[in-house]
């Protein structure tokens, strides 16, 4: 590695392209599958579903999106930095968004968009990064775990008295894992299980209240443990450089389970508003990483709202997962003459879709991968992904909540071959179609309307928004440049 401001050899590359050896590795590596032999096979799976669509008139569409940024809180000394996480959601009436799409004017009124502006909102979090403590809690991986309880319970994210910390806790209770000693809920982290302070083996088992949701060790606030350990971002936390994947991995879980949030206390309060709710979230429905098993926690609960909404006559709550980057992406770019065409070349009309089971995706689009005989995405995801090509030509890759309380045969059959039965979907199938139909945009490739919205306002642009965070983390600290 050069030295700082030492200039690299502008021909340095050419050294690397006349080796041997990196031509040999070159001319025997292979990119992805020959798809030349699988137009026809692809073709047949292909579903013509123009008469599923329907034009939506009532209900609201809820997208949610978020954005992480790192800050670095001395410029001289890049290991001190700080995590920015923000989120944003955009709630739209069907009816209000019908009414600006229908006018028959050229020129729209701007107190109309303005309204529809109004109903986005966001929330932003501070997180300790490395070299970050307080006068309390002079550790600086202590500090973030406490940080993130505290975050879980804050008022900004607490409805009619519910916490995202009480989300949390049902999510948890769902998976099996509260247990009862002495008359108090816990979960109890076992003998020789990896220790949320240091990282070494627990000496003995210990038992964590979730009321008041921590315990200290012998005593020890130092040693204080929490129940919002459980999501295990602080695995990756580092204590000595960039934490950009545990902030990014705190953010994708707090994103799911935020929505989860939002349903579930809406549902509480009025089960007539999660009755036709839709609800976007970009990128796939599934969570990455340590915390990974709190996706099926939250299929558990969408199944008992959907569930009890339609014990009321009502449909429940649509959610989807829209992804803008990613192997299924690529893979409808690959293939997307036969999207858009009949065998005989000309081109389709309506809306049409590609249903990805898990033996079309290990054989075709992830090839590479070992084949794995259990169900795609056992531990990751919550929803079925499709591939939809619209009435107007555009092509998106979905997740569609599944329509079940647990990942467990259906009638005998595997969950592998269920979630492929489209019947299981019933209604929710037409739903997604409609509402993709519906909120499709011209302002960006494949978009919907109600994720732009999102997006704009959870995105934080490097420059110069993030250099404005970068000085105003430093002057928050009083740390000169």
């Amino acid at each position: 590695m050069p030295y700082d401001r030492e200039p690299s050899s502008p021909t340095g590359g050419f050294d690397v392209m006349k080796q041997p050896v990196v031509l040999a590795f070159m001319d025997k590596a292979r990119v992805g599958v020959n798809l030349a032999d699988r137009g026809d096979s692809i073709r047949t799976k292909v579903i013509d579903v123009k008469e599923l669509v329907r034009e939506m008139d009532q209900g609201l569409i809820l997208a949610s999106d978020a954005s992480p940024y790192e800050a670095i809180a001395k410029k001289d000394f890049p290991s001190i930095r700080v995590g920015l996480l923000k989120f944003s959601n955009v709630l739209i009436k069907v009816p209000d968004y019908k009414r600006l799409r229908d006018r028959n004017e050229i020129f729209v009124d701007p107190v109309d968009i303005a309204n529809l502006k109004k109903a986005a909102g966001s929330l932003s979090f501070a997180l300790p990064g490395a070299g970050i403590t307080s006068d309390a809690i002079p550790k600086t991986k202590t500090f973030f775990r406490s940080t993130v309880f505290d975050i879980f319970r804050d008022e900004s994210l607490t409805c009619q008295g519910i916490t995202l910390y009480d989300t949390l806790v049902d999510l948890i209770r769902r998976s099996g894992s509260i247990v009862t000693e002495q008359g108090r809920e816990g979960i109890v982290l076992s003998k020789d299980k990896k220790s949320p302070i240091d990282g070494m083996p627990l000496g003995e088992k210990l038992f964590v209240p979730v009321d008041p949701g921590y315990v200290d060790v012998n005593g020890d606030s130092a040693k204080r443990v929490f129940v919002t350990d459980a999501l295990r971002v602080q695995d990756v936390f580092s204590e000595e450089g960039s934490n950009t994947e545990c902030f990014s991995r705190l953010m994708s879980a707090m994103e799911h389970i935020l929505v989860a949030h939002i349903i579930r206390c809406a549902h509480i309060n009025d089960p007539t508003s999660t009755g036709n709710m839709h609800v976007i979230i970009d990128g796939p429905l599934a969570i990455f990483g340590e915390s990974a098993r709190f996706h099926r926690g939250i299929m558990s609960l969408l199944d008992e709202v959907r569930t009890d909404c339609r014990s009321k006559g009502l449909n429940g709550p649509l959610v989807i997962g829209v992804s803008k980057t990613g192997k299924v992406v690529e893979h409808a770019t690959m293939i997307e003459r036969i999207l858009q065409c009949n065998p005989d070349g000309t081109e389709r009309e309506g809306t049409f879709l590609l249903p990805i089971d898990d033996d079309y995706r290990y054989s075709i689009i992830e090839a590479n991968v070992t084949n794995n005989p259990n169900n795609f995405g056992d531990e990751t995801y919550y929803g079925q992904t499709f591939i939809v090509r619209t009435s107007r030509g555009k092509i998106f890759d979905v997740t569609l909540a599944y329509p079940f309380a647990r990942k467990a045969d259906v009638d005998g059959v595997a969950f592998r071959e269920a979630k492929m039965d489209l019947k299981h979907y019933g209604a929710d199938l037409s739903r997604m179609i409609s509402l993709i139909e519906m909120m499709q945009t011209d302002l960006f490739a494949n978009a919907l309307i109600p994720i732009h919205l999102a997006h704009r306002y959870a995105s934080i642009a490097h420059a110069p928004g993030g250099r404005s965070l970068d000085a105003f983390v430093r002057d928050a600290l009083k740390i000169s440049r």
